[in-house]
């Protein structure tokens, strides 16, 4: 019996990097999974996937900069499994781009599927989420601290932070439970990363080098770990996951 046995997921960003890790993740432990993405195809061949391996899955395309199509992906949960137990809010976008390089066009971006997308995405969720479900949000590092190549991106992740404390006291009204995930330097397509790193046993899962780059599945875990009743009493943080990046300074050398 996986930890989500019974119980639905959904994963925004679910097509790529880090949502494919979760999806994959939620799947094995028995949840059946809505994979949420703006790619539709990309969406639905990790869906594809889990059905494959004998699990639960649908594919939805999803911008979550859109009020309807964070409806909808919610409404899909429900229609097909019934219910909604864990919500994954992963989707994200990223400009490099410095403060004084960027125009109103990046900082609008940046903030409208980065910001915009977490609060359509937990207004969507809260009164779908079953008691004692919970919701996660992928911030990131750039959240805690400033980062002068992408000003825009790291003000929108620092909103992401405020939103998901901001939130807490509405979740938990309703027996639910909300926390944001602070990623540093993940390999997927941001760093330039093409190829999906496989899925690994938990248990065993590799160790990242001290500051070094992280698996999509290391941050994946840590998400499920947080919509899951084993994080409880865990409520309204962020939770730097950086294999030890920021922990001290000057960080380590090369």
């Amino acid at each position: 019996m996986g930890m989500f046995e019974g119980k639905v997921a959904l994963v925004t960003g679910g097509a790529s990097g880090i949502g494919v890790a979760a999806a994959l993740r939620f799947a094995e432990e028995g949840a059946a999974v809505v994979v949420a993405d703006l790619n539709e195809a990309g969406a639905e061949a990790i869906a594809a996937a889990i059905r494959a391996k004998g699990g639960r899955a649908r594919a939805i395309r999803c911008d979550v900069a859109s009020a309807a199509d964070n409806d909808a992906m919610v409404a899909a949960a429900k229609q097909d499994f019934g219910r909604l137990d864990a919500a994954f809010l992963n989707a994200g976008a990223y400009a490099q781009t410095g403060f004084e390089e960027s125009g109103t066009a990046t900082f609008d971006n940046m903030v409208a599927i980065n910001l915009k997308g977490a609060w359509l995405g937990l207004q969507s969720v809260l009164p779908a989420l079953e008691r004692g479900g919970a919701a996660v949000v992928t911030a990131s590092t750039s959240g805690v601290i400033g980062l002068n190549v992408a000003a825009a991106y790291s003000a929108a992740k620092h909103g992401v932070i405020g939103l998901v404390r901001s939130t807490s006291q509405s979740f938990a009204a309703r027996g639910l439970r909300v926390n944001a995930i602070c990623p540093g330097p993940v390999a997927t397509a941001i760093l330039g990363v093409a190829e999906q790193a496989p899925i690994q046993p938990a248990d065993t899962l590799a160790l990242p080098d001290y500051g070094g780059v992280l698996l999509p599945q290391h941050i994946a875990e840590v998400a499920l770990f947080l919509a899951s009743p084993r994080s409880g009493g865990i409520n309204g943080q962020s939770h730097v996951v950086d294999a030890g990046y920021l922990a001290s300074y000057p960080p380590m050398p090369e």
